[in-house]
């Protein structure tokens, strides 16, 4: 269900949506989806974090971005265990956090909106969201997670394990993927259109729909059918990621509540 938190906070800010730093802060001095990271976006002035939580070889819980730890490890976060993992990370620099420490921090925080995304996925379960939700009632903040996925099962598996924490469906223009000869197949590009369209989010029964920016219409042009939709179903519409003015424009236009963005802070219009 939709937190009755965040609608107080979105409430509270009628004229422009309610900004959550993406991986806390990004493109600063600062290594992103870091403790430090969080910190930071709340001294600029950010009224909650956007992170992403994946798996390990062994089953523990860390925050991190896939494509990020390819690049900066050589490797993706479910092919190497913990202490492997963050070994690696270390002679880079990178203090990789548990999501239960991301969780404590975010405890302190009150009256903060912390938006969970779960990039990890399996066949019949999604571990990683099951596992998730566990650490997010240890720490009591259920009333302001926002748990987001591209993954249809994954959304279906956390209302499975919580009834009342809100969830969002995650769509975007252009699908990416873990092996590049995927985008050659043809299920990969009907799969694209259909989660570009937003319609997993009402077949998963998600709270809340989070549409990249791009796929929000100029305004005063109409709406998108997902648009409508998430109008008659009582659906909260999010926007990512909202960097540029004329971005803002746009979910402003649209009613947007919540905006995640790697400017918090930084532009201002944001």
């Amino acid at each position: 269900m939709r937190s009755t938190l965040i609608d107080k906070l979105v409430e509270e800010s009628p004229d422009t949506p309610v900004i959550l730093g993406h991986r806390g802060v990004r493109h600063a001095h600062i290594t992103e989806n870091t403790l430090e990271a969080f910190e930071e976006a709340f001294r600029r002035g950010a009224r909650g974090i956007e992170i992403d939580v994946e798996s390990t070889a062994d089953g523990k819980l860390i925050v991190i971005n896939r494509w990020f730890c390819k690049a900066r490890l050589g490797f993706f976060p479910w092919e190497k265990e913990l202490a492997e993992l963050r070994a690696a990370a270390r002679q880079e620099g990178i203090e990789v956090p548990l999501f239960h420490d991301a969780c404590g921090f975010m405890a302190s925080r009150k009256e903060s909106i912390f938006n969970v995304e779960i990039k990890s996925s399996h066949r019949f379960i999604c571990h990683t969201a099951r596992k998730a939700v566990n650490i997010i009632r240890h720490h009591g903040i259920d009333d302001r997670v926002i748990l987001s996925s591209f993954d249809l099962n994954t959304l279906i598996t956390t209302r499975f394990f919580h009834r009342t924490i809100e969830t969002a469906y995650l769509f975007r223009l252009n699908d990416r993927t873990v092996r590049i000869e995927d985008k050659k197949r043809w299920r990969f590009k009907i799969n694209t259109l259909l989660n570009r369209s937003g319609i997993k989010g009402f077949l998963a029964g998600a709270d809340t729909l989070h549409p990249e920016i791009t796929l929000f219409p100029k305004p005063g042009s109409g709406e998108k059918i997902w648009m409508k939709g998430a109008k008659l179903l009582g659906k909260r519409v999010n926007a990512w990621t909202v960097d540029e003015p004329e971005e803002m424009e746009k979910a402003v236009a649209a009613g947007v509540g919540v905006v995640i963005s790697d400017k918090v802070g930084g532009n201002p219009s944001l």
